[in-house]
């Protein structure tokens, strides 16, 4: 079964690295791992992934480190953490960088599969095309209109709708019309198809194309 959710798992553990994208690929997911923690960040910029999986600990930089970094340039990346050294402070701190969830090694697989259900049904995973156009369009309209450093009240002004509107459409909570996404995308300058486009790579090159301000 293909889920069409794509994981990268990140240990340093190169064993436990390779039993952990086995299992995930055996259960359907498109999976990739990473042994250097360095290299994470250079391979989310190069390739679209859903789900990180990431270890707390790593030489070179904390998982917890690695993780405060992730969620400042990819917010809606699900990442799970991975930890043999389990404590109060590490889960706190994590819970506080947005990580979706904190298993302790050794784990049951049965607990991964769990997370792994709950992030895809959180982070609207799974689900009806509906839902899921829902979701994309407004997690791209977010990441653009931030890219572009524009609140939510400007991007209003520029295009008549309510602030309350844009809202509701960046949390995936109503689907926009197509006179929405028309007057969005010409005050935006991007073409109405970067919203409805599945492919959400699109995201780092319409958002770097150096459009000019309205």
């Amino acid at each position: 079964m293909d889920r069409g959710i794509k994981i990268l798992v990140v240990d340093d553990d190169k064993d436990y690295n390779l039993y952990l994208t086995k299992f995930l690929s055996d259960e359907g997911y498109v999976t990739k791992g990473i042994t250097k923690p360095m290299d994470v960040l250079p391979s989310l910029e190069q390739e679209k992934f859903h789900i990180v999986i990431l270890d707390l600990k790593m030489p070179q930089i904390s998982g917890t480190e690695l993780l405060k970094e992730i969620k400042s340039k990819y917010q809606n990346i699900c990442v799970i953490v991975l930890t043999g050294y389990p404590s109060f402070k590490t889960a706190v701190e994590t819970m506080k960088l947005d990580a979706f969830d904190y298993l302790k090694k050794p784990f049951d697989l049965n607990d991964l599969r769990k997370a792994l259900n709950n992030a895809q049904k959180t982070y609207c995973l799974i689900g009806s095309s509906k839902d899921r156009l829902k979701s994309n369009v407004g997690k791209k309209l977010k990441f653009l209109r931030k890219s572009k450093k524009i609140t939510q009240k400007q991007l209003a002004n520029r295009t008549n709708l309510s602030p309350s509107l844009l809202s509701q459409i960046e949390n995936g909570q109503i689907a926009a019309s197509l006179t929405t996404l028309d007057k969005l995308s010409s005050s935006l300058n991007v073409k109405m198809s970067y919203f409805l486009d599945e492919e959400s790579d699109a995201l780092a090159v319409e958002s770097n194309q150096g459009v000019t301000s309205l």
